[in-house]
């Protein structure tokens, strides 16, 4: 299967901070195309936000992120209040659109728990593409993870105990922040 990677790197990168892991994006991206599942990486993208206040504070980041075989996209995000804004969900939506178009991939995986990537999550399924999202599950919108084909949840990745969930398999239901399975598949449409 022809696998094409779009990573949403502050989404994931605060969620992993929140838990206080350091994550290695070049073994992420190497289990999500895993030639061993015959799975074939196509294309890698990582949307890079900059802090406009230190231009340069994400210099070795971005690198790194090159150097593990990711094209890796920034945008100088604007000053709002103590903090910035930088919103990528648009350049990341176009990038799936043509990448589809041009590529073809069997698999499209988006490394962000963002639920604003509903609309472009269900475009590409109604094309034919199978659409897995990868995120925390304390990150992760559950109705993202309900309208992709397949959820692969990164805390299972980090602690080796890797799986991918997918919708036709599982359903799910909502636990406080936590993303859950469902053992009783009779009750589960009822609650979610």
């Amino acid at each position: 299967m022809k696998v094409a990677v779009f990573l949403d790197y502050a989404n994931v990168n605060a969620a992993a901070y929140d838990l206080n892991y350091e994550l290695d994006y070049g073994a992420l991206l190497d289990y999500l195309a895993d030639e061993k599942e015959q799975r074939t990486l196509k294309v890698a993208y990582a949307y890079v936000p900059i802090d406009p206040r230190q231009e340069h504070a994400m210099d070795s980041e971005v690198e790194d992120l090159w150097q593990k075989g990711y094209i890796v996209k920034t945008k100088v995000g604007g000053i709002a209040g103590e903090s910035y804004k930088c919103d990528f969900d648009i350049e990341i939506a176009m990038d799936i659109s043509r990448v589809v178009y041009e590529i073809s991939p069997d698999v499209v995986v988006l490394v962000s728990g963002d639920k604003d990537f509903i609309p472009v999550v269900l475009e590409m399924r109604g094309k034919g593409v199978r659409v897995e999202v990868a995120a925390f599950e304390s990150a992760m919108a559950r109705e993202l993870a309900l309208k992709s084909s397949g959820f692969i949840s990164l805390d299972y990745w980090i602690n080796d105990g890797a799986e991918i969930i997918t919708q036709d398999e599982e359903n799910f239901l909502t636990a406080g922040n936590e993303l859950v399975k469902d053992e009783e598949d009779d009750n589960a449409n009822s609650n979610c």
